[in-house]
């Protein structure tokens, strides 16, 4: 009996678009050039609908990784369940939350995990499903796929456009992750690791312009805006700084204001979300746009791809992020020519 990946060889395209186009799916669009072209390859190899394609809805589990108070306070997190809620909707999904990963049932078709994991954590989702998809980071390449932002493309974007600015001295301002049932164990944030890598290779790395906290919040980033203040007696400003998350850049702005440092005219500031608060601060920020719709469909089309065509092959898909310009970053007109 022909099957989907034999269709898909011939046709020159992805058995998970075959497969889509051939199962109906109801939320999937394509060109009619390759609708006429998959279906013409489908009739020439005598292809009938095969039965192992499961009709029945497909039970995802999903450990949200994430405390209520953090998912309240941080909306990027809110977002994404919304998004990841939203799209399983629109397919033949169900999804079931769950709080610890102990939690999870034996039948199981799928993992969607978001968050930080300890070990033996991630062992028990290895164990558990073989299907096991992380979205916004992967902490394990070789046993987990993974859908995030691109991350190294962000951070470096960023940099060089304070470069092209004529900018010389580049500060970061970040947070650090803790793993939920492991108060001292402390993860480096990779925008940071991203920040220093990239400006030692340039020749551009100043450890004193790097600043950073417990966590991504608000209040953090006012301390941390703070800090900066205090230390303007001895070291310069810096003329702009990449700030790893919105709420972080509005606790800074807030600081900053406080105490006269005006934006963008005495340091520019690029942050990275876009939610929607940073149009209504003071100045709007300039910020990379992370979109959590795409994050969750791109997730979610991975998963069930899986499921369908069961590999050992492991993934992490880089989703790229558009950089929305406001007025936190001078001269940014001037760049876009």
């Amino acid at each position: 009996m022909t099957t989907i990946r034999e269709i898909a060889t011939k046709a020159g395209y992805s058995p998970a678009t075959v497969s889509r186009l051939l199962n109906d799916d109801p939320t999937f669009s394509i060109s009619d050039t390759a609708r006429n072209k998959i279906l013409e390859t489908a009739r020439n190899l005598n292809y009938q609908q095969i039965s192992n394609i499961k009709k029945n809805p497909y039970n995802i589990g999903v450990i949200f990784a994430i405390s209520p108070q953090k998912e309240l306070e941080d909306v990027y997190y809110s977002n994404l369940r919304q998004s990841i809620v939203h799209y399983s909707n629109q397919t033949n999904i169900i999804l079931d939350f769950y709080l610890n990963v102990t939690d999870i049932p034996d039948k199981i078709d799928g993992l969607i995990a978001i968050g930080q994991f300890n070990s033996e954590e991630l062992d028990v989702l290895a164990n558990q499903s073989s299907n096991c998809l992380f979205i916004d980071a992967n902490p394990d390449p070789h046993r987990f796929n993974a859908v995030q932002p691109n991350l190294e493309t962000i951070t470096e974007q960023a940099i060089d456009l304070f470069i092209k600015t004529n900018f010389k001295l580049i500060g970061f301002i970040g947070g650090s992750f803790w793993h939920a049932n492991q108060a001292l164990t402390q993860l480096k944030d990779p925008r940071q690791k991203y920040f220093e890598s990239y400006t030692r290779e340039l020749g551009i790395y100043h450890p004193e312009a790097i600043y950073i906290g417990d966590d991504f919040s608000v209040k953090t980033g006012y301390e941390l805006g703070k800090m900066i203040v205090a230390n303007l007696d001895s070291q310069p400003l810096p003329n702009g700084f990449l700030i790893a998350s919105d709420l972080l850049s509005v606790g800074v702005l807030q600081a900053f204001n406080e105490n006269k440092i005006t934006v963008p005219t005495d340091t520019s500031i690029i942050s990275i979300n876009d939610i929607d608060l940073v149009k209504y601060v003071s100045p709007p920020l300039t910020t990379f746009r992370i979109d959590t719709d795409q994050l969750a469909k791109v997730a979610i089309d991975t998963l069930k791809e899986n499921i369908i065509f069961p590999t050992k092959m492991r993934k992490t898909i880089l989703i790229d992020a558009d950089l929305i310009y406001r007025k936190s970053f001078l001269n940014h007109s001037s760049l876009l020519k």
